[in-house]
């Protein structure tokens, strides 16, 4: 794997919204909508848990018909994090290595901000090797 020389923490989106995990999917999605983002950080007690995407929303939820759930029962609750300082190419392989589409990213231990394969693939089309590597038997949604 070759360095970009580009850090996660120069193209990471830093709109960063989130929502109690006791909010209800129609709260979720009403939210999505609003903010215009693919995902939202759930928080509990003023702690982020977990995130829940658009897909999440759709597949785990809304198709069960159940527009009240809880989205603390549909979340994702393994946040994978990389450091704001580490290189694009460290995300890409990260995010091939889990199946995953979105990497937490944090400085010092804080959330900073959140980076996607799409925001990566925008900004360095080569990597998409690396992101897509490992998909072939299916990814997480994060």
């Amino acid at each position: 794997m070759v360095d970009t020389g580009i850090k996660v923490g120069d193209c990471m989106k830093t709109k960063i919204i989130t929502i109690n995990a006791d909010s209800t999917a129609i709260e979720a999605a009403k939210k999505i909508r609003e903010f215009n983002v693919g995902s939202l950080l759930v928080e509990k007690n003023d702690k982020i848990i977990g995130i829940v995407t658009e897909k999440d929303l759709v597949v785990k939820s809304l198709s069960t018909g159940n527009l009240n759930m809880k989205v603390g029962d549909f979340m994702s609750a393994n946040l994978i994090q990389i450091g704001d300082d580490a290189d694009l190419s460290e995300a890409a392989k990260i995010m091939g290595e889990n199946k995953i589409k979105r990497l937490i990213v944090t400085h010092a231990g804080k959330i900073m901000g959140i980076i996607s394969q799409k925001d990566i693939i925008s900004i360095s089309p080569s990597l998409y090797d690396l992101i897509s590597q490992n998909w072939k038997t299916g990814f997480k949604t994060f």
